[in-house]
């Protein structure tokens, strides 16, 4: 059972290990600056890169030999010694032939160490060595107490959202404080979501075409000590009234057993039509592929029109959207255009 027992945890330990290796990659590793010295004359083993690796409180460094090296069994970190006189403990968690990582669970940003590494040689060569490292490691950046935006957006409904470059803490009062625009005017809003790194904000009776000063307050960095006002400046493209057609897409639909073939079209506002409204769509030659009796169905921004033939893949066809108008356009017209057939199949249920 001991056995049993040393061989479940030697794999758990292992599968752990492979585990972390690709959060630390991907958690990001700082290189730093190094000088390194070799007991014993010739034979010197060459560092090419030290990196240092802080991830879920270990701190621990990465070495990268230019060469391959070899391994005694009783390899260690024999001292460890900052530029203040304190000395710490570490440990070798990993050696390889061309790496080996060095834990140091006590390490302190900012100041230099003197590592000695014991028990290790230039492959092919006689004789362990002591690697001595004098590393350097930055001291921590204290993260921007400032509350800062990444990006300002215009949502489809005119909504507003704030990206902020990093997490932030909302006091439970947070409001907009003040909304104006480039002619002067000011307006009433409202923060209608609050997230840890965004927010949304609707302006009442809000204007197109204009930019827009807001004030943002009780936000601050999320573990900073006070809350602050944030200005964002944002602005609105102007909104044509004037309908229009946004995308064309052409379908084969499988219908009970029966192959329908449809034409979809999106328009950029809801579309008033009349009784006697009616889409052609024609090829190159004038071909005819619907008519005033071809079945319509009508939605809110959208329409979908069922044809008497299939179209050709990769083919240009002209329509013609007959007696339809956005909500507020005084008269009716006509929508004129092209589309590429991209041919696609819906399968039956």
């Amino acid at each position: 059972m001991k056995v049993k027992t040393k061989v479940i945890s030697t794999l758990l330990a292992i599968c752990l290990l492979l585990t972390a290796l690709p959060v630390t990659a991907l958690a990001g590793s700082t290189k730093v600056s190094y000088s390194t010295k070799t007991s014993g004359k010739g034979n010197v083993i060459k560092v090419k890169k030290v990196s240092y690796d802080k991830d879920d409180g270990q701190k621990e460094l990465e070495v990268d030999f230019s060469t391959k090296v070899s391994w005694s069994k009783t390899a260690k970190v024999s001292s460890i010694k900052d530029n203040t006189g304190k000395t710490y403990k570490g440990y070798l968690t990993d050696k390889d032939d061309d790496e080996c990582d060095i834990s140091i669970p006590s390490l302190k940003e900012g100041r230099t160490y003197t590592i000695k590494i014991t028990g290790i040689k230039k492959r092919g060569t006689s004789g362990y060595r002591t690697l001595t490292l004098s590393v350097k490691i930055p001291a921590a950046q204290k993260p921007s107490q400032k509350v800062k935006v990444k990006k300002v957006s215009v949502e489809d409904n005119g909504d507003i959202e704030v990206d902020f470059t990093s997490k932030v803490t909302w006091r439970s009062n947070a409001k907009i404080t003040s909304i104006k625009d480039n002619k002067g005017s000011t307006y009433k809003g409202a923060l209608i979501d609050k997230d840890d790194d965004e927010c949304e904000i609707r302006i009442r009776n809000m204007k197109y075409g204009r930019t827009y000063t807001i004030k943002i307050s009780g936000v601050k960095v999320r573990g900073a000590a006070s809350y602050q006002t944030v200005t964002v400046t944002v602005k609105v493209p102007a909104r044509s009234s004037k309908l229009s057609v946004k995308r064309v897409s052409y379908e084969e639909d499988y219908d009970d057993g029966v192959m329908e073939y449809k034409v979809e079209f999106k328009f950029n506002k809801h579309v008033v039509r009349k009784g006697s409204s009616y889409i052609l769509i024609k090829d190159s030659a004038g071909k005819a592929y619907s008519s005033k009796s071809s079945y319509i169905d009508w939605d809110d921004d959208e329409c979908e029109l069922h044809l008497s033939g299939p179209l050709t893949d990769g083919k240009t066809y002209t329509y013609q959207i007959i007696d339809v108008k956005a909500s507020g356009e005084s008269s009716y017209k006509t929508l004129k255009g092209s589309f590429i057939a991209a041919y696609k199949v819906v399968p039956e249920d």
